[in-house]
């Protein structure tokens, strides 16, 4: 008996193709969705590594604004017990009004004050001789024995703080300048009077002047000086 195939000749073949193209498709499908899960999760790590970052720069930030003003305040608290420091160690030995005074009236005719700053700085001194006795002795311990590195007879050093001045000033001429630098150099408040430069300042259109500076310190004896130099009190009434 014969039998009849009513189905095209093609159809096993076009259905085959079918399922191929499907499979492709399914394939296909669930590798776009891969690539999406893998872009998603990438997309939110960049996101939590990016916030993570701008957190931590935010505390660094901050720590870093934390360190520069506790270091600001520092420094403001040294320089305020550095002032402390000097105008108490100064007042109890000259009033600073009567040395601003006495460079005041030391300035020539035209001469002019522009900027005067004090520091105290600690510099190395030979030490007294011994001559004997207790306080001598301790006076003399507390001196640093320094000995040079080519040999030779040592020496005793001490440290102490001397106070230094430095002034900038305007003048006609050196003439000034010198009337000036001589005037400190004179005054037996002040020592080691030093001229640092003087030179030619265009003061305004046509006016030049002579722009000097000066740097002296102060004599450690000028507390003695003072003392000497301020009038005894007058004895009280009813005393001969």
């Amino acid at each position: 008996m014969k039998v009849i195939n009513f189905l095209p000749n093609d159809y096993f073949e076009r259905r085959r193709r079918q399922q191929a193209n499907l499979l492709c498709l399914v394939i296909a499908a669930g590798t776009v969705f891969a690539l999406g899960l893998v872009v998603g999760f990438m997309a939110i790590r960049h996101f939590a590594v990016s916030r993570a970052r701008s957190t931590v720069e935010q505390q660094y930030a901050e720590a870093s604004r934390q360190i520069n003003e506790v270091k600001r305040l520092e420094e403001h608290k040294a320089d305020l017990l550095r002032k402390v420091e000097l105008s108490a160690a100064l007042l109890e030995r000259i009033p600073r009004s009567h040395l601003l005074a006495r460079l005041t009236n030391y300035l020539p005719a035209k001469t002019s004050l522009m900027v005067l700053t004090m520091k105290l700085e600690e510099v190395e001194m030979d030490a007294p001789p011994k001559t004997g006795g207790k306080d001598e002795g301790e006076d003399n311990s507390k001196a640093t024995l320094s000995s040079p590195k080519g040999g030779g007879k040592k020496a005793n050093t001490i440290k102490v703080k001397r106070y230094v001045f430095q002034m900038d000033g305007l003048a006609p001429t050196d003439v000034e300048v010198a009337g000036f630098l001589a005037r400190l150099t004179g005054d037996p408040f002040f020592q080691e009077v030093n001229l640092q430069f003087s030179e030619d300042f265009p003061y305004r259109e046509g006016v030049r002047l002579r722009r000097f500076q000066l740097s002296f310190r102060l004599n450690p004896d000028a507390d003695k000086v003072w003392e000497a130099a301020a009038p005894s009190p007058a004895p009280p009434k009813g005393e001969s």
